[in-house]
Protein backbone atom coordinates (compact mmCIF):
# COMPACT_ATOMS: atom_id res chain seq x y z
CA UNK A 1 0.00 0.00 0.00
CA UNK A 2 1.33 3.30 -0.87
CA UNK A 3 0.97 6.31 1.49
CA UNK A 4 -0.64 8.88 0.55
CA UNK A 5 0.92 12.54 1.20
CA UNK A 6 0.39 15.88 -0.13
CA UNK A 7 2.95 18.49 -0.98
CA UNK A 8 0.95 21.99 -0.74
CA UNK A 9 3.07 25.68 -1.47
CA UNK A 10 4.83 26.79 1.29
CA UNK A 11 4.15 29.93 2.84
CA UNK A 12 6.43 33.09 2.00
CA UNK A 13 6.48 34.51 5.29
CA UNK A 14 9.29 37.67 4.07
CA UNK A 15 10.64 38.12 1.14
CA UNK A 16 10.54 36.81 -2.87
CA UNK A 17 11.29 33.15 -3.37
CA UNK A 18 10.97 30.27 -6.13
CA UNK A 19 11.25 27.57 -3.10
CA UNK A 20 7.55 27.70 -2.04
CA UNK A 21 6.64 26.27 -5.08
CA UNK A 22 10.33 24.21 -6.39
CA UNK A 23 10.43 22.32 -2.32
CA UNK A 24 7.36 20.97 -3.04
CA UNK A 25 8.00 20.20 -6.28
CA UNK A 26 11.17 18.20 -6.27
CA UNK A 27 9.88 16.31 -2.97
CA UNK A 28 6.73 15.04 -4.57
CA UNK A 29 8.97 13.93 -7.15
CA UNK A 30 11.80 12.30 -4.82
CA UNK A 31 8.91 10.83 -3.00
CA UNK A 32 7.03 9.30 -6.42
CA UNK A 33 10.24 7.64 -7.43
CA UNK A 34 11.08 6.25 -4.29
CA UNK A 35 7.84 3.60 -4.78
CA UNK A 36 6.92 4.01 -1.57
CA UNK A 37 4.06 7.19 -1.35
CA UNK A 38 1.11 8.17 -3.50
CA UNK A 39 1.75 11.86 -4.12
CA UNK A 40 -1.67 13.72 -4.36
CA UNK A 41 -2.55 15.83 -6.77
CA UNK A 42 -2.48 19.57 -5.63
CA UNK A 43 -5.20 20.17 -7.94
CA UNK A 44 -7.56 17.73 -5.07
CA UNK A 45 -5.85 20.52 -2.60
CA UNK A 46 -8.55 22.58 -0.65
CA UNK A 47 -6.70 24.31 1.27
CA UNK A 48 -5.73 27.76 -0.59
CA UNK A 49 -1.99 27.29 -2.19
CA UNK A 50 0.10 28.51 0.16
CA UNK A 51 -2.27 29.70 2.75
CA UNK A 52 0.48 30.39 5.75
CA UNK A 53 -0.38 28.71 9.45
CA UNK A 54 1.49 27.86 12.46
CA UNK A 55 3.42 24.24 12.33
CA UNK A 56 0.79 23.64 14.95
CA UNK A 57 -2.39 24.92 13.19
CA UNK A 58 -4.62 24.42 10.03
CA UNK A 59 -7.47 22.14 9.48
CA UNK A 60 -6.77 18.81 9.52
CA UNK A 61 -10.04 17.95 7.74
CA UNK A 62 -9.07 20.22 4.35
CA UNK A 63 -6.81 16.85 4.15
CA UNK A 64 -8.14 13.65 5.24
CA UNK A 65 -11.08 14.56 3.53
CA UNK A 66 -9.17 14.22 0.02
CA UNK A 67 -7.37 10.87 1.82
CA UNK A 68 -4.14 12.25 2.78
CA UNK A 69 -2.23 10.61 5.61
CA UNK A 70 0.63 12.73 5.35
CA UNK A 71 0.72 16.55 4.84
CA UNK A 72 4.36 18.35 4.67
CA UNK A 73 4.17 21.74 5.29
CA UNK A 74 6.51 24.49 5.43
CA UNK A 75 7.50 28.17 5.68
CA UNK A 76 9.98 30.47 3.78
CA UNK A 77 12.08 33.62 4.76
CA UNK A 78 13.78 35.01 1.86
CA UNK A 79 16.31 37.59 3.74
CA UNK A 80 17.90 40.83 1.93
CA UNK A 81 21.21 39.49 2.19
CA UNK A 82 19.53 36.23 -0.81
CA UNK A 83 20.05 33.60 1.86
CA UNK A 84 16.53 31.66 2.77
CA UNK A 85 15.53 30.15 6.04
CA UNK A 86 13.09 27.29 5.75
CA UNK A 87 11.77 24.99 8.51
CA UNK A 88 10.04 22.63 6.60
CA UNK A 89 7.26 19.84 8.76
CA UNK A 90 5.80 16.42 8.14
CA UNK A 91 1.89 16.09 9.96
CA UNK A 92 -0.01 12.80 10.65
CA UNK A 93 -2.92 14.19 9.14
CA UNK A 94 -4.91 11.49 11.55
CA UNK A 95 -3.32 12.33 14.58
CA UNK A 96 -3.24 15.93 13.78
CA UNK A 97 0.42 16.29 14.71
CA UNK A 98 3.83 17.46 13.61
CA UNK A 99 5.75 14.07 13.99
CA UNK A 100 9.04 15.91 12.23
CA UNK A 101 10.17 19.40 11.94
CA UNK A 102 13.88 20.41 10.12
CA UNK A 103 15.47 23.92 9.30
CA UNK A 104 17.74 24.74 6.71
CA UNK A 105 19.77 27.83 5.35
CA UNK A 106 21.19 28.80 2.18
CA UNK A 107 20.90 30.64 -1.40
CA UNK A 108 18.40 29.93 -4.27
CA UNK A 109 20.78 27.52 -5.53
CA UNK A 110 20.45 25.60 -2.14
CA UNK A 111 16.96 25.12 -2.68
CA UNK A 112 17.12 21.54 -4.42
CA UNK A 113 19.74 20.09 -1.57
CA UNK A 114 16.87 21.35 1.02
CA UNK A 115 14.30 19.50 -0.86
CA UNK A 116 16.09 16.37 -0.99
CA UNK A 117 17.54 16.36 2.28
CA UNK A 118 13.24 16.52 4.07
CA UNK A 119 12.44 14.12 1.39
CA UNK A 120 15.81 11.77 2.96
CA UNK A 121 14.20 12.54 6.56
CA UNK A 122 10.15 11.44 5.13
CA UNK A 123 11.89 8.26 3.89
CA UNK A 124 13.73 7.49 7.21
CA UNK A 125 10.85 8.18 9.31
CA UNK A 126 8.37 5.82 7.80
CA UNK A 127 10.95 2.94 6.40
CA UNK A 128 13.75 3.42 8.89
CA UNK A 129 16.38 4.00 6.28
CA UNK A 130 16.84 7.75 4.63
CA UNK A 131 16.59 8.05 1.39
CA UNK A 132 19.40 8.41 -1.58
CA UNK A 133 17.64 11.64 -2.81
CA UNK A 134 20.63 14.09 -3.61
CA UNK A 135 23.10 11.38 -4.82
CA UNK A 136 24.27 11.54 -8.60
CA UNK A 137 24.24 8.75 -11.47
CA UNK A 138 26.84 9.10 -14.18
CA UNK A 139 26.41 7.41 -17.78
CA UNK A 140 27.51 7.36 -21.22
CA UNK A 141 25.49 9.10 -23.49
CA UNK A 142 25.61 9.55 -27.27
CA UNK A 143 26.73 12.58 -29.20
CA UNK A 144 26.17 12.86 -32.54
CA UNK A 145 28.67 9.58 -33.50
CA UNK A 146 30.69 9.89 -30.28
CA UNK A 147 30.16 8.95 -26.86
CA UNK A 148 30.78 11.41 -24.19
CA UNK A 149 30.09 11.42 -20.02
CA UNK A 150 27.45 12.51 -18.70
CA UNK A 151 26.16 13.46 -14.43
CA UNK A 152 22.74 13.88 -13.15
CA UNK A 153 20.64 13.84 -9.84
CA UNK A 154 19.13 10.98 -9.30
CA UNK A 155 15.50 12.43 -10.40
CA UNK A 156 17.15 12.57 -13.89
CA UNK A 157 17.48 16.65 -13.24
CA UNK A 158 20.43 18.49 -13.24
CA UNK A 159 21.97 17.08 -16.60
CA UNK A 160 25.62 18.09 -16.89
CA UNK A 161 28.52 17.23 -19.70
CA UNK A 162 31.46 16.21 -18.22
CA UNK A 163 33.95 15.08 -20.65
CA UNK A 164 34.06 16.44 -24.65
CA UNK A 165 36.95 13.94 -26.46
CA UNK A 166 35.01 13.29 -29.78
CA UNK A 167 35.66 9.79 -28.81
CA UNK A 168 34.12 7.23 -26.70
CA UNK A 169 34.04 7.86 -22.99
CA UNK A 170 32.68 4.52 -21.65
CA UNK A 171 31.86 2.58 -18.10
CA UNK A 172 32.52 4.99 -15.12
CA UNK A 173 32.47 4.31 -11.93
CA UNK A 174 32.79 6.28 -8.86
CA UNK A 175 35.24 6.47 -6.26
CA UNK A 176 34.13 5.87 -2.74
CA UNK A 177 33.90 9.81 -1.90
CA UNK A 178 31.88 10.45 -5.20
CA UNK A 179 34.35 13.37 -5.98
CA UNK A 180 36.07 11.21 -8.75
CA UNK A 181 35.11 9.28 -11.86
CA UNK A 182 37.10 6.27 -13.53
CA UNK A 183 36.57 5.53 -17.45
CA UNK A 184 37.22 4.22 -20.18
CA UNK A 185 38.32 6.35 -23.11
CA UNK A 186 39.39 6.01 -26.73
CA UNK A 187 40.76 9.41 -27.53
CA UNK A 188 44.25 7.82 -28.28
CA UNK A 189 42.26 4.94 -29.92
CA UNK A 190 42.94 2.17 -27.73
CA UNK A 191 40.96 1.94 -24.56
CA UNK A 192 43.02 3.63 -21.58
CA UNK A 193 41.37 3.76 -18.34
CA UNK A 194 41.12 7.89 -16.99
CA UNK A 195 40.63 9.33 -14.09
CA UNK A 196 38.00 12.50 -13.89
CA UNK A 197 37.32 14.84 -11.11
CA UNK A 198 33.58 15.80 -11.51
CA UNK A 199 33.69 18.94 -9.74
CA UNK A 200 36.82 20.95 -12.44
CA UNK A 201 36.37 17.85 -15.32
CA UNK A 202 40.36 17.68 -14.67
CA UNK A 203 41.24 14.28 -16.94
CA UNK A 204 44.07 12.12 -15.69
CA UNK A 205 45.06 9.61 -17.66
CA UNK A 206 45.59 6.08 -15.69
CA UNK A 207 47.08 3.55 -17.90
CA UNK A 208 49.41 3.43 -21.33
CA UNK A 209 50.53 0.61 -22.89
CA UNK A 210 49.26 -2.09 -25.55
CA UNK A 211 47.08 -4.00 -23.11
CA UNK A 212 43.47 -2.56 -23.88
CA UNK A 213 41.92 -1.97 -20.04
CA UNK A 214 37.92 -1.85 -19.75
CA UNK A 215 35.67 -1.18 -17.29
CA UNK A 216 36.95 -0.22 -13.96
CA UNK A 217 36.02 -0.29 -10.39
CA UNK A 218 37.39 1.90 -7.23
CA UNK A 219 37.95 -0.65 -3.86
CA UNK A 220 36.48 0.89 -0.76
CA UNK A 221 39.41 2.42 0.46
CA UNK A 222 39.54 4.38 -3.10
CA UNK A 223 43.20 2.98 -3.84
CA UNK A 224 43.40 -0.29 -6.05
CA UNK A 225 41.45 -0.15 -9.27
CA UNK A 226 39.95 -3.36 -10.42
CA UNK A 227 39.93 -3.65 -13.98
CA UNK A 228 39.71 -6.01 -17.20
CA UNK A 229 43.17 -6.13 -19.39
CA UNK A 230 43.18 -7.29 -23.04
CA UNK A 231 46.19 -8.40 -24.72
CA UNK A 232 45.90 -10.38 -28.03
CA UNK A 233 43.16 -12.77 -27.22
CA UNK A 234 43.53 -12.99 -23.56
CA UNK A 235 41.32 -11.17 -21.14
CA UNK A 236 42.20 -11.19 -17.48
CA UNK A 237 41.29 -9.73 -14.26
CA UNK A 238 43.81 -7.29 -12.72
CA UNK A 239 44.11 -5.01 -9.69
CA UNK A 240 45.70 -1.61 -10.54
CA UNK A 241 47.78 0.61 -8.55
CA UNK A 242 46.73 4.78 -8.83
CA UNK A 243 49.71 5.22 -10.94
CA UNK A 244 48.50 3.31 -13.99
CA UNK A 245 50.81 -0.16 -13.00
CA UNK A 246 49.42 -3.55 -12.50
CA UNK A 247 49.36 -4.46 -8.76
CA UNK A 248 48.58 -8.47 -9.41
CA UNK A 249 46.99 -10.30 -11.94
CA UNK A 250 44.07 -11.46 -10.52
CA UNK A 251 42.70 -14.16 -13.74
CA UNK A 252 46.03 -15.17 -15.80
CA UNK A 253 43.91 -17.34 -18.24
CA UNK A 254 45.21 -17.97 -21.67
CA UNK A 255 42.06 -19.85 -22.72
CA UNK A 256 39.47 -18.01 -21.06
CA UNK A 257 38.14 -14.56 -21.22
CA UNK A 258 37.35 -12.99 -17.94
CA UNK A 259 36.11 -9.68 -17.86
CA UNK A 260 33.20 -6.95 -16.08
CA UNK A 261 34.64 -7.40 -12.53
CA UNK A 262 33.00 -5.97 -9.69
CA UNK A 263 33.78 -5.77 -6.13
CA UNK A 264 31.86 -7.12 -2.93
CA UNK A 265 31.15 -4.24 -1.08
CA UNK A 266 34.14 -5.21 1.95
CA UNK A 267 36.04 -6.21 -1.18
CA UNK A 268 36.57 -9.69 0.21
CA UNK A 269 35.05 -11.34 -3.50
CA UNK A 270 34.73 -10.27 -6.63
CA UNK A 271 32.39 -10.66 -9.44
CA UNK A 272 32.76 -11.29 -12.99
CA UNK A 273 31.72 -12.99 -16.32
CA UNK A 274 33.68 -15.35 -17.87
CA UNK A 275 33.19 -17.64 -20.62
CA UNK A 276 34.97 -21.03 -19.31
CA UNK A 277 32.05 -23.16 -19.52
CA UNK A 278 31.20 -21.98 -22.58
CA UNK A 279 29.05 -19.09 -23.19
CA UNK A 280 29.27 -15.76 -21.06
CA UNK A 281 28.31 -16.79 -17.40
CA UNK A 282 28.31 -14.71 -13.58
CA UNK A 283 31.27 -15.93 -11.45
CA UNK A 284 31.97 -15.12 -8.04
CA UNK A 285 35.27 -15.80 -6.77
CA UNK A 286 37.59 -14.74 -3.65
CA UNK A 287 39.79 -11.56 -4.12
CA UNK A 288 43.08 -13.27 -4.87
CA UNK A 289 41.63 -15.16 -7.65
CA UNK A 290 40.73 -18.54 -5.82
CA UNK A 291 37.68 -20.22 -5.47
CA UNK A 292 36.00 -19.06 -8.52
CA UNK A 293 32.24 -20.75 -9.01
CA UNK A 294 29.42 -19.67 -11.43
CA UNK A 295 26.09 -17.84 -9.58
CA UNK A 296 24.22 -17.07 -12.81
CA UNK A 297 21.85 -20.60 -13.08
CA UNK A 298 18.88 -19.12 -15.37
CA UNK A 299 17.72 -20.39 -18.38
CA UNK A 300 20.11 -18.14 -20.93
CA UNK A 301 23.18 -19.18 -22.60
CA UNK A 302 24.65 -16.20 -22.23
CA UNK A 303 24.93 -13.74 -19.36
CA UNK A 304 26.79 -10.85 -18.71
CA UNK A 305 27.23 -7.08 -17.21
CA UNK A 306 27.18 -8.32 -12.99
CA UNK A 307 26.79 -5.62 -9.84
CA UNK A 308 26.97 -6.30 -6.09
CA UNK A 309 24.91 -4.73 -4.08
CA UNK A 310 26.05 -2.32 -1.12
CA UNK A 311 24.16 -4.54 1.18
CA UNK A 312 26.44 -7.71 0.15
CA UNK A 313 22.71 -10.01 -0.02
CA UNK A 314 22.09 -9.47 -3.61
CA UNK A 315 24.19 -9.55 -7.12
CA UNK A 316 22.13 -7.69 -10.69
CA UNK A 317 23.25 -9.23 -13.81
CA UNK A 318 21.67 -8.95 -17.65
CA UNK A 319 20.82 -12.24 -19.47
CA UNK A 320 19.66 -13.16 -22.37
CA UNK A 321 15.69 -13.79 -22.62
CA UNK A 322 12.46 -12.89 -23.84
CA UNK A 323 13.77 -11.99 -27.55
CA UNK A 324 15.97 -9.11 -25.63
CA UNK A 325 18.33 -8.78 -22.49
CA UNK A 326 16.75 -8.70 -19.57
CA UNK A 327 17.42 -7.60 -15.67
CA UNK A 328 18.21 -10.34 -12.97
CA UNK A 329 18.53 -10.39 -9.69
CA UNK A 330 19.87 -13.31 -7.22
CA UNK A 331 20.96 -13.66 -3.94
CA UNK A 332 25.17 -13.02 -4.00
CA UNK A 333 25.52 -17.32 -3.82
CA UNK A 334 23.16 -17.54 -7.15
CA UNK A 335 20.28 -19.08 -5.21
CA UNK A 336 16.75 -17.44 -5.84
CA UNK A 337 17.16 -15.64 -8.99
CA UNK A 338 14.43 -13.76 -9.82
CA UNK A 339 13.96 -11.74 -13.46
CA UNK A 340 12.99 -8.36 -13.45
CA UNK A 341 12.30 -7.32 -17.09
CA UNK A 342 10.58 -8.84 -19.66
CA UNK A 343 9.88 -6.36 -22.38
CA UNK A 344 12.81 -4.88 -24.72
CA UNK A 345 16.29 -4.71 -24.13
CA UNK A 346 17.33 -3.77 -20.55
CA UNK A 347 21.39 -3.57 -19.76
CA UNK A 348 23.97 -1.99 -17.51
CA UNK A 349 22.21 -2.22 -13.69
CA UNK A 350 23.94 -0.47 -10.71
CA UNK A 351 22.64 -0.45 -7.47
CA UNK A 352 21.93 2.61 -5.66
CA UNK A 353 23.99 3.69 -2.55
CA UNK A 354 21.19 2.07 -0.39
CA UNK A 355 20.85 -1.14 -2.23
CA UNK A 356 17.20 -0.70 -2.55
CA UNK A 357 16.57 0.87 -6.40
CA UNK A 358 18.63 -0.16 -9.39
CA UNK A 359 19.31 1.82 -12.00
CA UNK A 360 19.64 0.52 -16.17
CA UNK A 361 19.49 1.38 -19.36
CA UNK A 362 16.15 0.27 -21.38
CA UNK A 363 15.12 0.34 -24.79
CA UNK A 364 11.21 0.26 -23.33
CA UNK A 365 9.84 3.55 -22.47
CA UNK A 366 9.24 7.14 -24.20
CA UNK A 367 11.55 8.24 -26.94
CA UNK A 368 14.27 6.08 -29.36
CA UNK A 369 17.03 3.72 -28.05
CA UNK A 370 18.18 3.51 -24.77
CA UNK A 371 17.37 5.80 -21.92
CA UNK A 372 17.78 5.21 -18.20
CA UNK A 373 15.06 3.92 -15.69
CA UNK A 374 15.24 3.41 -12.18
CA UNK A 375 13.40 0.32 -10.07
CA UNK A 376 12.70 -0.70 -6.58
CA UNK A 377 15.46 -3.81 -6.80
CA UNK A 378 12.03 -6.65 -6.55
CA UNK A 379 10.83 -5.18 -10.01
CA UNK A 380 8.55 -2.77 -9.29
CA UNK A 381 7.49 0.96 -9.10
CA UNK A 382 9.62 1.52 -13.01
CA UNK A 383 10.38 5.06 -13.79
CA UNK A 384 11.95 6.52 -16.81
CA UNK A 385 14.58 9.46 -15.82
CA UNK A 386 16.11 10.07 -19.26
CA UNK A 387 14.54 10.43 -22.82
CA UNK A 388 18.05 10.71 -25.15
CA UNK A 389 17.89 11.44 -28.96
CA UNK A 390 20.97 9.46 -29.19
CA UNK A 391 21.04 6.79 -26.33
CA UNK A 392 21.83 6.59 -22.99
CA UNK A 393 23.96 3.80 -21.57
CA UNK A 394 26.36 2.76 -18.73
CA UNK A 395 24.83 4.32 -15.53
CA UNK A 396 26.71 4.66 -12.29
CA UNK A 397 24.78 5.80 -9.08
CA UNK A 398 27.25 7.21 -6.86
CA UNK A 399 27.07 7.44 -3.08
CA UNK A 400 25.31 9.72 -0.75
CA UNK A 401 26.99 13.78 -0.61
CA UNK A 402 29.37 13.82 2.60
Amino acid sequence: KLFPIAMPQLCVQSGQSAANKDIPRIMGRDLDLSGYFEVLDPNAYIETPGKCVGPDKGAYSDWSVIGAEGLVRGIVEARPDGRLRVQLFLHDVQRQSVVLGKEYEGDESQIPRMAHKFANEIMKFFTGEPGVFGSQIAFSSRVGRFKELFVMDMDGSNVRQLTNEKGLAVSPAWDPQGRTLVYTSYRNRVPDLYLIDVATRHIQQLTRGDALEIGAHFSAQGGKILASSMQGRESNIVLINPDGSIYRRITSSTINIDTSPNWSPDNSKIVFVSNRAGGPQIYVMNADGSDARRISFVSSNYCTSPAWSPKGDKIAFVCRADSGFQLFVSNADGSGPMQLTSMGDNEDPDWSPDGRYLVFATTFGRGMGFNLALMRSDGTNTRQLTQSRGGDFEPAWGPMPQ
